[in-house]
């Protein structure tokens, strides 16, 4: 597809197509600015404030490009943001040099994805070497229980070279 093509696909978009378009192109240029993921920006994934040290929160808007027929959050796109958190968190305990793999993760889905946003509080379980155990609790912009989750990660160390 070429350049053209898309402009001309956009310029018979409606209003509200239009919209997932820029939400696109400022995923894209965030990118650019945060050096966060694209489907973190896509998302609108920002870090809160959390009143405990031990924990990290952060949170996205529900937008009906998260919404599956029955006007829910997608089960894939909470627990993506449970994912997420346990992830931005780990990359905030560890040095800079190094990175981390997910190696699993479990999520329990409690209640449907509604509301204007979801928040992710995930904290460390247990650290032992290499690997770290994680847990997350997603919870709507009331207060209810969405998804609970876990997930080993791998810490993956770089050389001082």
């Amino acid at each position: 597809m070429t350049k053209q093509d898309i402009l001309e696909q956009i310029e018979a978009m409606s209003e509200r197509d239009l919209k997932a378009v820029a939400r696109t192109v400022n995923a894209l240029n965030s990118m650019k600015e945060n050096h966060y993921p694209f489907l973190g920006n896509f998302l609108g994934v920002v870090e809160e404030e959390s009143q405990n040290d031990n924990e990290f929160v952060c949170s996205m808007p529900i937008g009906r490009e998260v919404l599956n027929p029955y006007r829910i959050v997608y089960g894939g796109i909470t627990a993506t943001l449970a994912d997420m958190a346990m992830g931005w968190m780990l990359e905030l305990r560890i040095s800079p040099r190094d990175k981390f793999v997910t190696l699993d993760m479990n999520v329990n889905y409690h209640k449907a994805g509604t509301g204007k946003k979801l928040i992710a509080t995930a904290r460390v379980v247990n650290q032992a070497q290499d690997i770290w155990q994680m847990a997350c609790d997603v919870r709507n912009d009331r207060s209810d229980l969405v998804v609970t989750a876990t997930g080993t990660f791998r810490q993956l160390y770089r050389s001082k070279e």
